[in-house]
């Protein structure tokens, strides 16, 4: 980015370096800097248009190719790289460091319930962080001992892993290159990686793996800022941030990593304090989900300045949105616990809540039109258990507007159709039950589910929403089918009469009626 730049390069000098750079790369348009994969410039100010389609094909086809390739003598820093993900700074020297991995298997009391979260990409390799970075266009060698077992082992250059050729970027200017992520699997002996756009170094393992610990070399990397919770020290993190020439680091601990710029990182005085407060809204986030720590892995949560879908997204890693350019402001926030549990509105605070609450949803409980719904739930219990209570926590759980927005459906007819639409309304009816029944309930809903798992098998939307409000009403020991019924969401006349046998509920003044 340019503001993490030391030196300002204007356009026309920066394409005149770029095809200086780009020879030995195949070109589609080596007539026209600004007509060539290997030399456009795509940054916030100069973005590539949506409707330019065979170029952008060309483009990310091109990124996909070199981001293959293990000509790693021909690879070269691609110009679009000095905006996003940035340069290194200049005197930056390379290091030699050997780093040991501490691998562990995924328990085998996780597995089933792990299967179940499906927006958490729960089987993607697990990412260990080296604290180095591989700088744009300069190959790292990592060399893996013989003794080391080599053929589950792959190294990742980048952390911004989102494709922006599909989903939601495919439709919109890019405001960076597409792709720009390398993986390579590594073998026994000496391995040569390079990347046009550079990254931090990863070591990525299976979580099915056996556990065991990794020590590799790892040469012609810069340090690179790594935070590690109980490990690295104030004066530490002090002098790592002093000497940093990397555009890029991490905050981490066993339970989240943050992977922040330099400029915000620079302005973490206390490393210690931003990572205690992410830890507990992780710990609080799994407590309500009712999944014990420590987990089989980090929550990762990246920026990025233009990610595939939202303002941010579920995920390993969780996509996080930071573009000044668009107003979407997230790196600040991560990095300051003072606005981090300041409430806005629905702004960061609540995204990140929200994104997290998505990697802890059971596919088991979630049924049509409650993707956007349940995962709210942890939003709302991180507002209740961290921050104090909802007062501004999202404008659209407002009183105002949780009155307009019953009123409105009660008066047009409710109908599961329009219920399924309208994620805010939807999370009404589930608020009135946290209200009526306490987080207990949920947390015991939650795991009754877990225990439910391996025996439920693949059901319809039908028999979702059925055994939903059988195993809550069975927990609270209340009737509410005619509750659900009432809000418009059909409910079976088997699961009708088997609820008969406990009380009916229904919250007062339900429907509104003043």
């Amino acid at each position: 980015m340019l503001t993490n730049r030391n030196t300002k390069i204007s356009m026309k000098k920066l394409f005149a370096l770029a095809l200086l750079t780009s020879a030995g790369t195949p070109s589609l348009y080596a007539q026209d800097a600004a007509k060539d994969p290997a030399t456009v410039v795509i940054s916030p100010k100069h973005t590539l248009s949506k409707n330019d389609l065979e170029f952008r094909k060309a483009v990310a086809k091109w990124s996909d190719d070199v981001l293959k390739s293990a000509d790693y003598q021909n690879i070269k820093a691609h110009p679009s790289s000095a905006f996003f993900p940035g340069s290194a700074k200049e005197g930056y020297k390379f290091t030699k460091q050997t780093v040991s991995i501490t691998h562990k298997k995924i328990a085998d009391s996780l597995v089933s319930i792990v299967n179940t979260l499906g927006y958490s990409n729960p089987w993607n390799d697990v990412l260990y962080s080296t604290g180095l970075y591989a700088v744009a266009g300069q190959y790292i060698e990592i060399n893996v001992p013989k003794n080391v077992t080599a053929d589950d082992l792959t190294v990742q250059i980048g952390s911004q892993s989102d494709r922006l050729n599909w989903w939601v970027a495919g439709k919109e200017d890019w405001r960076r290159m597409p792709i720009i992520t390398k993986t390579q699997k590594l073998k026994n002996g000496a391995n040569k990686i390079a990347s046009p756009f550079g990254g931090l170094v990863y070591i990525a393992i299976s979580p099915k793996k056996d556990g065991r610990v990794v020590e590799l070399s790892i040469s012609r990397a810069i340090q690179a800022p790594l935070y590690v919770a109980g490990k690295t020290t104030n004066e530490e993190w002090s002098t790592q941030l002093k000497n940093n020439k990397a555009p890029w680091g991490e905050i981490a601990s066993d339970n989240v990593i943050l992977t922040l710029p330099d400029s915000v990182l620079q302005t973490v005085k206390n490393p210690a304090e931003v990572i205690k407060l992410w830890d507990m809204i992780v710990e609080g986030e799994m407590e309500l989900a009712q999944i014990k720590m420590p987990f089989y892995r980090a929550q990762r949560m990246v920026v990025d300045e233009h990610i595939g879908g939202g303002y941010m997204h579920s995920g390993y890693p969780i996509m996080i949105h930071h573009s000044p350019s668009r107003k979407m402001l997230s790196n600040e926030i991560m990095a300051d616990p003072s606005l981090l549990m300041q409430p806005s509105g629905g702004g960061a605070n609540w995204g990140f809540f929200h994104e997290i609450g998505h990697n802890m949803q059971n596919l088991d409980w979630v049924f049509g039109g409650t993707t956007e719904v349940s995962n709210n739930f942890f939003s709302l219990y991180m507002f209740d258990r961290l921050v104090g209570g909802r007062d501004n926590a999202h404008s659209a759980i407002s009183n105002a507007n949780t009155q307009k927005s019953m009123k409105a459906y009660f008066a047009a007819g409710p109908a599961y159709e329009k219920w399924q639409k309208d994620a805010f309304l939807g999370l009404i009816m589930f608020r009135q039950m946290q209200e009526g029944f306490g987080w207990e309930s949920f947390k015991s809903f939650f795991k009754a589910y877990q225990k439910l798992g391996p025996t439920i098998g693949r059901l319809n939307d039908q028999q979702k929403r059925d055994l939903w409000l059988k195993t809550y009403s069975n927990i609270v020991q209340r009737n509410l089918a005619p509750f659900w019924e009432t809000w418009g969401i059909p409910i079976s006349d088997d699961v009708e009469k088997e609820l008969s046998k406990y009380d009916k509920w229904m919250p007062f003044n339900f429907p509104p009626q003043n």
